[in-house]
Protein backbone atom coordinates (compact mmCIF):
# COMPACT_ATOMS: atom_id res chain seq x y z
CA UNK A 1 0.00 0.00 0.00
CA UNK A 2 1.27 3.37 -0.66
CA UNK A 3 -0.05 6.67 0.90
CA UNK A 4 -0.38 9.59 -1.99
CA UNK A 5 -3.10 11.94 -1.99
CA UNK A 6 -2.30 14.96 -3.37
CA UNK A 7 -3.59 14.28 -7.14
CA UNK A 8 -5.93 17.32 -8.62
CA UNK A 9 -9.20 15.79 -10.57
CA UNK A 10 -10.88 18.16 -12.72
CA UNK A 11 -14.28 17.24 -13.99
CA UNK A 12 -15.89 19.08 -16.66
CA UNK A 13 -19.63 20.26 -16.48
CA UNK A 14 -22.32 18.58 -18.64
CA UNK A 15 -23.48 20.55 -21.36
CA UNK A 16 -26.49 22.72 -20.10
CA UNK A 17 -29.11 22.16 -23.77
CA UNK A 18 -30.18 25.89 -25.35
CA UNK A 19 -33.70 26.35 -25.31
CA UNK A 20 -34.97 30.16 -25.19
CA UNK A 21 -33.71 32.83 -28.12
CA UNK A 22 -31.81 36.02 -26.73
CA UNK A 23 -30.84 39.00 -28.92
CA UNK A 24 -28.59 41.07 -27.66
CA UNK A 25 -25.84 43.51 -28.33
CA UNK A 26 -22.04 42.90 -28.09
CA UNK A 27 -21.36 45.70 -25.28
CA UNK A 28 -24.32 43.77 -23.15
CA UNK A 29 -22.27 40.43 -23.07
CA UNK A 30 -20.40 41.82 -20.28
CA UNK A 31 -23.65 41.94 -18.26
CA UNK A 32 -24.87 38.80 -19.44
CA UNK A 33 -21.36 36.83 -17.63
CA UNK A 34 -21.67 38.90 -14.55
CA UNK A 35 -25.80 37.43 -14.17
CA UNK A 36 -23.94 34.27 -14.63
CA UNK A 37 -21.26 34.77 -12.55
CA UNK A 38 -22.73 36.07 -9.60
CA UNK A 39 -25.13 33.10 -8.69
CA UNK A 40 -22.27 30.80 -9.91
CA UNK A 41 -20.06 31.98 -7.33
CA UNK A 42 -23.19 32.02 -4.71
CA UNK A 43 -23.27 28.22 -5.55
CA UNK A 44 -19.60 27.48 -5.04
CA UNK A 45 -19.35 29.21 -1.60
CA UNK A 46 -22.61 27.73 -0.47
CA UNK A 47 -20.71 24.14 -1.43
CA UNK A 48 -17.27 24.82 -0.57
CA UNK A 49 -19.00 25.51 3.14
CA UNK A 50 -20.59 22.34 3.31
CA UNK A 51 -17.04 20.46 1.94
CA UNK A 52 -15.56 22.29 4.73
CA UNK A 53 -17.32 20.44 7.21
CA UNK A 54 -16.63 17.53 5.67
CA UNK A 55 -12.98 17.98 5.91
CA UNK A 56 -12.94 19.13 9.83
CA UNK A 57 -15.06 15.44 10.14
CA UNK A 58 -12.28 14.10 8.26
CA UNK A 59 -9.81 15.30 10.40
CA UNK A 60 -11.30 14.70 13.72
CA UNK A 61 -11.55 10.60 12.08
CA UNK A 62 -8.26 10.93 11.58
CA UNK A 63 -6.86 12.74 15.03
CA UNK A 64 -8.89 10.50 17.16
CA UNK A 65 -6.81 7.13 15.02
CA UNK A 66 -3.88 9.12 15.34
CA UNK A 67 -4.62 9.76 19.23
CA UNK A 68 -4.57 5.97 19.36
CA UNK A 69 -1.62 5.07 17.67
CA UNK A 70 0.26 7.65 19.84
CA UNK A 71 -0.81 6.05 23.24
CA UNK A 72 -0.63 2.03 21.75
CA UNK A 73 3.01 0.80 22.49
CA UNK A 74 3.15 -2.06 19.45
CA UNK A 75 4.26 -4.87 21.61
CA UNK A 76 7.76 -3.33 20.55
CA UNK A 77 9.08 -5.16 24.41
CA UNK A 78 10.41 -8.27 22.49
CA UNK A 79 11.28 -6.23 19.62
CA UNK A 80 15.50 -5.91 18.79
CA UNK A 81 16.49 -2.72 20.43
CA UNK A 82 17.82 -1.12 17.37
CA UNK A 83 14.66 -1.87 15.95
CA UNK A 84 12.27 -0.90 18.07
CA UNK A 85 13.97 2.51 17.92
CA UNK A 86 13.44 2.97 14.33
CA UNK A 87 9.81 1.78 14.57
CA UNK A 88 9.33 4.35 17.58
CA UNK A 89 11.00 7.16 15.57
CA UNK A 90 8.86 6.39 12.29
CA UNK A 91 5.80 6.51 14.81
CA UNK A 92 6.85 9.88 16.68
CA UNK A 93 7.03 11.20 12.87
CA UNK A 94 3.91 9.72 11.80
CA UNK A 95 1.96 11.01 14.84
CA UNK A 96 3.74 14.32 14.97
CA UNK A 97 2.86 15.07 11.30
CA UNK A 98 -0.50 14.18 11.09
CA UNK A 99 -1.57 15.31 14.52
CA UNK A 100 -0.05 18.82 13.63
CA UNK A 101 -2.55 18.35 10.17
CA UNK A 102 -6.09 17.30 11.97
CA UNK A 103 -5.69 19.92 14.87
CA UNK A 104 -4.50 23.03 12.24
CA UNK A 105 -7.80 24.83 11.55
CA UNK A 106 -8.76 25.54 8.17
CA UNK A 107 -10.38 29.10 6.91
CA UNK A 108 -13.83 29.80 7.40
CA UNK A 109 -15.76 30.06 3.60
CA UNK A 110 -17.45 33.43 2.93
CA UNK A 111 -16.22 34.11 -0.37
CA UNK A 112 -14.80 32.34 -3.77
CA UNK A 113 -11.34 33.53 -2.69
CA UNK A 114 -11.77 30.96 0.77
CA UNK A 115 -12.51 28.24 -1.55
CA UNK A 116 -9.16 28.60 -3.28
CA UNK A 117 -7.26 28.82 -0.08
CA UNK A 118 -9.02 25.75 1.85
CA UNK A 119 -8.38 23.59 -1.65
CA UNK A 120 -5.03 25.02 -1.69
CA UNK A 121 -4.41 23.99 2.61
CA UNK A 122 -6.26 20.87 2.43
CA UNK A 123 -3.64 19.68 -0.70
CA UNK A 124 -0.74 20.26 1.13
CA UNK A 125 -2.14 18.92 4.10
CA UNK A 126 -2.87 15.82 1.85
CA UNK A 127 0.64 16.08 0.71
CA UNK A 128 2.12 16.04 3.73
CA UNK A 129 0.50 13.41 5.57
CA UNK A 130 1.08 11.08 2.79
CA UNK A 131 5.03 12.37 2.44
CA UNK A 132 5.49 10.99 6.26
CA UNK A 133 3.03 7.84 5.89
CA UNK A 134 5.01 7.00 2.37
CA UNK A 135 8.64 7.29 4.36
CA UNK A 136 7.13 4.95 7.05
CA UNK A 137 5.23 2.81 5.16
CA UNK A 138 7.06 -0.67 6.00
CA UNK A 139 6.78 0.44 9.80
CA UNK A 140 3.44 1.38 9.66
CA UNK A 141 2.35 -1.96 7.81
CA UNK A 142 4.35 -4.06 9.84
CA UNK A 143 3.81 -3.10 13.23
CA UNK A 144 0.36 -0.68 13.41
CA UNK A 145 -0.96 -2.45 10.41
CA UNK A 146 -4.66 -1.66 11.64
CA UNK A 147 -4.13 1.74 12.27
CA UNK A 148 -2.27 1.75 8.44
CA UNK A 149 -5.25 0.72 6.82
CA UNK A 150 -7.68 2.86 8.69
CA UNK A 151 -5.87 5.64 8.16
CA UNK A 152 -5.77 5.41 4.22
CA UNK A 153 -9.43 4.66 4.35
CA UNK A 154 -9.93 8.22 6.17
CA UNK A 155 -7.39 10.13 4.54
CA UNK A 156 -9.01 8.60 0.73
CA UNK A 157 -12.10 10.36 2.26
CA UNK A 158 -10.35 13.34 2.97
CA UNK A 159 -9.02 13.33 -0.42
CA UNK A 160 -12.27 12.98 -2.01
CA UNK A 161 -13.50 16.00 -0.34
CA UNK A 162 -10.43 17.89 -1.36
CA UNK A 163 -11.17 16.81 -5.21
CA UNK A 164 -15.28 17.65 -4.80
CA UNK A 165 -13.72 20.94 -4.07
CA UNK A 166 -11.35 20.97 -6.52
CA UNK A 167 -13.93 20.40 -9.17
CA UNK A 168 -15.87 23.80 -8.17
CA UNK A 169 -12.75 25.66 -8.00
CA UNK A 170 -11.96 24.30 -11.57
CA UNK A 171 -15.74 25.03 -12.78
CA UNK A 172 -15.22 28.72 -11.42
CA UNK A 173 -11.96 29.18 -13.28
CA UNK A 174 -13.16 27.38 -16.30
CA UNK A 175 -15.75 29.80 -16.57
CA UNK A 176 -13.22 32.98 -15.85
CA UNK A 177 -11.42 31.21 -18.90
CA UNK A 178 -14.57 31.53 -20.94
CA UNK A 179 -15.29 34.86 -20.39
CA UNK A 180 -12.20 36.36 -20.86
CA UNK A 181 -11.94 34.42 -24.22
CA UNK A 182 -15.63 35.77 -25.22
CA UNK A 183 -14.58 39.38 -24.16
CA UNK A 184 -11.42 39.06 -25.82
CA UNK A 185 -13.70 38.06 -29.25
CA UNK A 186 -16.11 40.77 -28.06
CA UNK A 187 -13.44 43.06 -28.75
CA UNK A 188 -12.24 41.56 -31.83
CA UNK A 189 -15.55 42.08 -33.53
CA UNK A 190 -16.08 45.80 -32.40
CA UNK A 191 -12.12 46.86 -33.83
CA UNK A 192 -13.48 44.71 -36.73
CA UNK A 193 -16.50 46.95 -37.04
CA UNK A 194 -14.29 50.27 -36.10
CA UNK A 195 -11.83 49.21 -39.07
CA UNK A 196 -14.84 48.45 -41.36
CA UNK A 197 -16.47 51.17 -40.49
CA UNK A 198 -13.18 53.34 -41.41
CA UNK A 199 -12.73 51.54 -44.82
CA UNK A 200 -16.24 52.34 -45.83
CA UNK A 201 -16.11 55.96 -45.17
CA UNK A 202 -12.89 55.98 -46.88
CA UNK A 203 -14.34 53.91 -49.98
CA UNK A 204 -17.18 56.50 -49.89
CA UNK A 205 -14.25 59.69 -50.09
CA UNK A 206 -12.93 57.69 -53.27
CA UNK A 207 -15.86 57.18 -54.83
CA UNK A 208 -16.33 60.83 -54.35
CA UNK A 209 -13.16 61.73 -55.86
CA UNK A 210 -13.31 59.52 -58.88
CA UNK A 211 -16.54 60.97 -59.73
CA UNK A 212 -14.41 64.50 -59.28
CA UNK A 213 -11.37 63.58 -61.25
CA UNK A 214 -13.77 62.23 -64.12
CA UNK A 215 -15.29 65.26 -64.40
CA UNK A 216 -11.71 67.32 -64.72
CA UNK A 217 -10.81 64.85 -67.30
CA UNK A 218 -13.87 65.23 -69.31
CA UNK A 219 -13.78 68.90 -69.10
CA UNK A 220 -9.81 68.54 -70.07
CA UNK A 221 -10.79 66.52 -73.10
CA UNK A 222 -13.37 68.78 -74.14
CA UNK A 223 -10.87 71.52 -74.31
CA UNK A 224 -8.52 70.03 -75.60
CA UNK A 225 -10.69 68.83 -78.03
CA UNK A 226 -11.63 72.63 -78.78
CA UNK A 227 -8.00 73.71 -78.93
CA UNK A 228 -7.92 71.19 -81.78
CA UNK A 229 -10.25 71.92 -83.60
CA UNK A 230 -9.21 75.55 -84.63
CA UNK A 231 -7.64 76.22 -87.54
CA UNK A 232 -4.64 77.58 -86.07
CA UNK A 233 -3.60 74.64 -84.86
CA UNK A 234 -4.11 72.60 -87.70
CA UNK A 235 -1.38 75.02 -89.61
CA UNK A 236 0.53 74.71 -86.62
CA UNK A 237 1.11 70.90 -87.28
CA UNK A 238 1.68 71.30 -91.01
CA UNK A 239 4.68 73.92 -89.86
CA UNK A 240 5.77 70.70 -87.19
CA UNK A 241 5.80 68.75 -90.21
CA UNK A 242 7.64 70.81 -92.62
CA UNK A 243 10.34 71.24 -89.52
CA UNK A 244 10.67 67.58 -89.52
CA UNK A 245 11.35 67.10 -92.95
CA UNK A 246 13.82 69.39 -92.74
CA UNK A 247 15.47 67.00 -90.22
CA UNK A 248 16.09 64.85 -93.45
CA UNK A 249 18.04 68.19 -95.16
CA UNK A 250 19.86 68.27 -91.75
CA UNK A 251 21.62 64.63 -91.88
CA UNK A 252 21.93 65.33 -95.61
CA UNK A 253 24.45 68.08 -94.89
CA UNK A 254 25.45 66.14 -91.83
CA UNK A 255 26.38 62.88 -94.28
CA UNK A 256 28.17 65.43 -96.51
CA UNK A 257 30.32 67.44 -93.92
CA UNK A 258 31.12 63.91 -92.07
CA UNK A 259 32.47 62.61 -95.51
CA UNK A 260 34.80 65.14 -96.71
CA UNK A 261 36.22 64.84 -92.96
CA UNK A 262 36.51 61.39 -93.31
CA UNK A 263 39.10 62.07 -96.34
CA UNK A 264 41.60 63.33 -93.63
CA UNK A 265 40.29 61.32 -90.35
CA UNK A 266 43.90 59.81 -90.71
CA UNK A 267 46.12 62.72 -91.13
CA UNK A 268 44.46 64.87 -88.52
CA UNK A 269 44.17 62.17 -85.72
CA UNK A 270 48.10 61.56 -86.40
CA UNK A 271 48.72 65.40 -86.01
CA UNK A 272 46.59 65.26 -82.51
CA UNK A 273 49.23 63.14 -81.13
CA UNK A 274 52.08 65.99 -82.14
CA UNK A 275 50.77 68.99 -82.28
CA UNK A 276 51.94 72.11 -79.98
CA UNK A 277 48.41 73.38 -79.58
CA UNK A 278 47.60 74.86 -76.55
CA UNK A 279 44.53 73.26 -74.66
CA UNK A 280 41.31 74.83 -76.40
CA UNK A 281 42.66 74.58 -80.13
CA UNK A 282 43.17 70.67 -78.89
CA UNK A 283 39.83 70.40 -77.33
CA UNK A 284 38.92 71.97 -80.91
CA UNK A 285 40.51 69.06 -82.76
CA UNK A 286 39.18 66.29 -80.56
CA UNK A 287 35.44 67.50 -81.40
CA UNK A 288 36.52 68.19 -85.08
CA UNK A 289 37.36 64.40 -85.15
CA UNK A 290 34.56 63.07 -83.46
CA UNK A 291 31.89 65.21 -85.18
CA UNK A 292 32.45 68.07 -87.54
CA UNK A 293 29.13 69.19 -88.03
CA UNK A 294 28.95 69.94 -84.62
CA UNK A 295 32.17 72.39 -84.92
CA UNK A 296 31.88 73.98 -88.00
CA UNK A 297 30.44 77.24 -87.65
CA UNK A 298 31.76 81.05 -88.12
CA UNK A 299 33.27 81.31 -84.71
CA UNK A 300 35.26 77.91 -85.38
CA UNK A 301 36.01 78.88 -88.91
CA UNK A 302 39.79 80.54 -88.57
CA UNK A 303 40.92 77.83 -85.55
CA UNK A 304 39.86 75.11 -87.92
CA UNK A 305 41.56 76.71 -90.79
CA UNK A 306 44.31 77.26 -88.72
CA UNK A 307 44.38 73.73 -87.33
CA UNK A 308 43.99 71.99 -91.24
CA UNK A 309 47.11 74.46 -92.15
CA UNK A 310 49.11 72.85 -89.44
CA UNK A 311 48.19 69.64 -90.67
CA UNK A 312 49.28 70.12 -94.28
CA UNK A 313 52.84 71.61 -93.14
CA UNK A 314 53.13 68.49 -91.12
CA UNK A 315 52.34 66.20 -93.51
CA UNK A 316 54.64 67.93 -96.07
CA UNK A 317 57.41 68.02 -93.35
CA UNK A 318 57.16 64.08 -93.20
CA UNK A 319 56.36 64.83 -88.90
CA UNK A 320 53.23 62.49 -89.97
CA UNK A 321 53.00 59.39 -92.06
CA UNK A 322 50.17 59.14 -94.53
CA UNK A 323 50.34 56.90 -97.67
CA UNK A 324 50.11 59.70 -100.22
CA UNK A 325 51.49 62.72 -98.65
CA UNK A 326 50.46 64.53 -102.05
CA UNK A 327 46.83 62.97 -101.94
CA UNK A 328 46.13 64.07 -98.33
CA UNK A 329 47.69 67.64 -98.75
CA UNK A 330 44.70 67.90 -101.65
CA UNK A 331 42.29 66.75 -99.67
CA UNK A 332 42.71 69.13 -96.75
CA UNK A 333 43.13 71.93 -98.88
CA UNK A 334 39.71 70.73 -100.32
CA UNK A 335 37.92 70.85 -96.78
CA UNK A 336 39.89 73.98 -96.31
CA UNK A 337 38.19 75.27 -99.35
CA UNK A 338 34.41 73.72 -98.62
CA UNK A 339 34.56 75.03 -95.16
CA UNK A 340 32.47 78.49 -96.65
CA UNK A 341 29.93 76.02 -98.18
CA UNK A 342 28.95 74.04 -95.50
CA UNK A 343 29.06 76.93 -93.49
CA UNK A 344 26.83 78.47 -95.96
CA UNK A 345 24.43 74.86 -95.82
CA UNK A 346 24.13 75.42 -92.15
CA UNK A 347 23.42 78.60 -92.19
CA UNK A 348 20.81 78.53 -94.76
CA UNK A 349 19.29 75.48 -93.18
CA UNK A 350 19.21 76.88 -89.35
CA UNK A 351 17.33 80.02 -91.27
CA UNK A 352 14.45 78.08 -92.53
CA UNK A 353 14.14 76.03 -89.05
CA UNK A 354 14.07 79.84 -87.43
CA UNK A 355 11.35 80.81 -89.67
CA UNK A 356 9.25 77.95 -89.18
CA UNK A 357 9.81 78.30 -85.33
CA UNK A 358 8.64 81.77 -85.72
CA UNK A 359 5.46 80.77 -87.29
CA UNK A 360 4.79 78.46 -84.91
CA UNK A 361 3.19 81.29 -82.72
CA UNK A 362 -0.11 81.31 -84.73
CA UNK A 363 -1.08 78.70 -81.86
CA UNK A 364 -0.20 78.36 -78.21
CA UNK A 365 1.34 74.81 -78.06
CA UNK A 366 2.38 75.45 -74.18
CA UNK A 367 -1.08 75.53 -73.43
CA UNK A 368 -1.92 72.39 -74.70
CA UNK A 369 0.81 70.40 -73.44
CA UNK A 370 0.00 71.84 -69.67
CA UNK A 371 -3.72 69.97 -69.90
CA UNK A 372 -2.12 67.26 -71.35
CA UNK A 373 -0.15 66.93 -68.71
CA UNK A 374 -3.22 67.52 -66.67
CA UNK A 375 -5.06 64.82 -67.93
CA UNK A 376 -2.52 62.03 -67.54
CA UNK A 377 -2.09 63.41 -64.13
CA UNK A 378 -5.46 62.63 -63.82
CA UNK A 379 -5.68 59.33 -65.21
CA UNK A 380 -3.10 58.03 -62.78
CA UNK A 381 -4.80 59.77 -60.04
CA UNK A 382 -8.06 57.68 -61.22
CA UNK A 383 -5.99 54.26 -61.50
CA UNK A 384 -4.96 54.30 -58.60
CA UNK A 385 -8.16 55.58 -56.63
CA UNK A 386 -9.73 52.64 -58.70
CA UNK A 387 -6.81 50.23 -57.44
CA UNK A 388 -7.23 51.66 -53.49
CA UNK A 389 -11.07 51.14 -54.03
CA UNK A 390 -10.31 47.02 -54.79
CA UNK A 391 -8.37 47.23 -51.84
CA UNK A 392 -10.49 48.85 -49.66
CA UNK A 393 -13.43 45.96 -51.15
CA UNK A 394 -11.23 43.16 -50.19
CA UNK A 395 -10.24 43.90 -46.63
CA UNK A 396 -13.67 44.73 -46.15
CA UNK A 397 -14.78 41.69 -47.24
CA UNK A 398 -12.18 39.70 -45.70
CA UNK A 399 -13.48 42.04 -42.34
CA UNK A 400 -16.97 40.66 -43.01
CA UNK A 401 -15.82 36.72 -42.68
CA UNK A 402 -14.08 37.23 -39.96
CA UNK A 403 -16.49 39.11 -38.42
CA UNK A 404 -19.23 36.75 -38.92
CA UNK A 405 -16.57 34.22 -37.33
CA UNK A 406 -15.98 35.83 -34.62
CA UNK A 407 -19.64 36.30 -34.08
CA UNK A 408 -20.52 32.81 -33.98
CA UNK A 409 -17.81 31.93 -31.79
CA UNK A 410 -19.22 33.76 -29.35
CA UNK A 411 -22.71 32.98 -29.47
CA UNK A 412 -21.99 29.78 -29.22
CA UNK A 413 -19.75 30.41 -25.78
CA UNK A 414 -22.11 32.60 -24.90
CA UNK A 415 -25.12 30.48 -25.57
CA UNK A 416 -23.02 27.30 -23.74
CA UNK A 417 -22.35 29.44 -20.34
CA UNK A 418 -26.45 31.13 -20.32
CA UNK A 419 -28.22 28.09 -21.23
CA UNK A 420 -29.94 30.26 -23.84
CA UNK A 421 -29.42 30.83 -27.61
CA UNK A 422 -27.68 33.65 -28.02
CA UNK A 423 -28.28 35.86 -30.70
CA UNK A 424 -25.77 38.93 -31.41
CA UNK A 425 -26.67 41.89 -33.58
CA UNK A 426 -24.40 43.64 -35.15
Amino acid sequence: MVFGFGKKTTVKSSATHLGQRKEIQIDEASTILKEIESPLISKIVEEAKKIKNEIKINQEKIKSTILQLESDDLNLDDVDKNLRTVVSRGKDSVVSTIKKETTTDVIEIRRYEDAVTLNGDVSQMLRRMGDVLGLNTRVMHVFARKYADKLKDDIARLAQNRNSLQILVNDYEDFKSKSENILNVGMKIKKLKDETDQRTKRRTEALAEINETQKIMENLEREMASLKSKNEYKEFLEIKKKIDLLENEKTEIKNKINYQFSKISRPLSKYSYVSSFDKPMKKLMEKLLLEPYNVISIQNKAPITEILQAVTKSVLAGNISVKDSQKAVEHIEETINRLDEFLALKDAHSNKIAKLEQELAIFDSQLLVEKEKELAKARANLSDLESSIKKLDREISENGTLTEKHKHELESALGGLHGTKIVVKL
